[in-house]
C-alpha cells in the first residue's frame, strides 16, 4: 500500500512540475504579432474630388505585390488621419481575400473603379472580423481609412474621384 501511495505522489509531482514548465515555455514563445508594429511607408500622395472641387490629399502606401495584399494593414496599431494604404487590384478574385483578420484599427474601406470613381464604401469596419464582399467586375483599386474619415471629408459613392500621384524613388 505504502508503495502504490508513494507511486500516486511521484506521478502528482511529475505531472504539476510537467504543467508549470509548459507555462513557462508559452511565456518564451508569445505571438510575435503582438509585439509588432509595422511603419507606414509612403509611396505617393492621392487627391480626391467632388466635381470639380479638390477637397482632399493624402499620404498613401502602395500596395500591389501578393504578400502586401494578403498583409494590409495587419499589425499597425494607429494610422495618421491624412493618411491611407491604397490595394492596386489585379484579378477579381483578389477582393475575395480581403479580411480584417490581426487588423487592430477600425477602417473606412473604399471601393474605387477603373474610371477612379468611388463605386462603394463601406463604414467603420470593425477589426477582426469578415469584410462584407462588393462583387462587382469594375473595382481596381481599395482605399482603406480610418473609420469616419469618408464622412468627415465627404467622400460619396459615383460622386468622389480619386487621382494618384507617385513619389518617385
Amino acid at each position: 500500500m505504502n508503495k502504490v501511495k508513494i507511486l500516486f505522489s511521484l506521478i502528482v509531482i511529475f505531472f504539476f512540475l510537467s504543467s508549470e514548465k509548459s507555462e513557462n515555455e508559452n511565456e518564451l514563445f508569445i505571438d510575435i504579432g503582438d509585439q509588432l508594429e509595422i511603419q507606414f511607408l509612403k509611396h505617393g500622395e492621392l487627391y480626391m474630388k467632388n466635381k470639380n472641387f479638390f477637397f482632399k490629399k493624402i499620404e498613401i502606401e502602395l500596395v500591389n505585390k501578393e504578400i502586401e495584399k494578403k498583409n494590409g494593414l495587419m499589425y499597425r496599431s494607429f494610422m495618421k488621419e491624412d493618411r491611407g494604404m491604397l490595394f492596386i487590384l489585379d484579378k477579381k478574385e483578389e477582393i475575395q481575400q480581403m479580411n480584417m483578420k490581426n487588423m487592430r484599427i477600425p477602417l473606412d474601406i473604399v471601393y474605387i473603379d477603373h474610371f477612379n470613381t468611388v463605386i462603394f464604401v463601406n463604414k467603420y469596419v470593425s477589426p477582426m472580423r469578415n469584410v462584407e464582399v462588393i462583387n462587382t467586375p469594375s473595382i481596381k483599386y481599395i482605399l482603406e481609412i480610418n473609420a469616419g474619415m469618408s464622412d468627415k471629408w465627404g467622400i460619396k459613392k459615383g460622386m468622389t474621384k480619386v487621382f494618384l500621384i507617385k513619389k518617385h524613388r
